[in-house]
């Protein structure tokens, strides 16, 4: 995957996600960019906007795909403590397009 070379969204992928996975390997948008604002507080950051991130993230080779009704961003998992608190925080069910849904049912 080719990175952006700065700003916050480029460091957030780099530090917390994990990519060049299988297309069946998929992270809901949603929960990535919940999983950004948790990284820019820990950080002591300013989150940059939905639509912003989004434009970050597609010049950095990542780009959303349509699946069940739901943006995902495939072939990317996040890593690190990130998306524990992510899940801890929201107490948000993992998505059926997620990583996650593994553990679940």
């Amino acid at each position: 995957m080719e990175q952006v070379s700065e700003g916050p969204v480029a460091d957030f992928l780099r530090e917390c996600t994990i990519t060049g996975l299988d297309e069946s390997e998929a992270t809901p948008a949603v929960d990535l960019y919940g999983m950004y604002i948790i990284w820019c507080e820990q950080a002591g950051l300013t989150p940059v906007s939905t639509t912003f991130f989004s434009r970050q993230a597609k010049e950095s080779g990542i780009e959303p795909r349509r699946r069940n009704r739901e943006n995902i961003y495939t072939g990317l998992l996040p890593t690190g403590p990130i998306p524990v608190q992510y899940i801890l925080e929201t107490d948000k069910p993992p998505s059926p397009n997620g990583a996650l849904s593994v553990f679940g049912s």
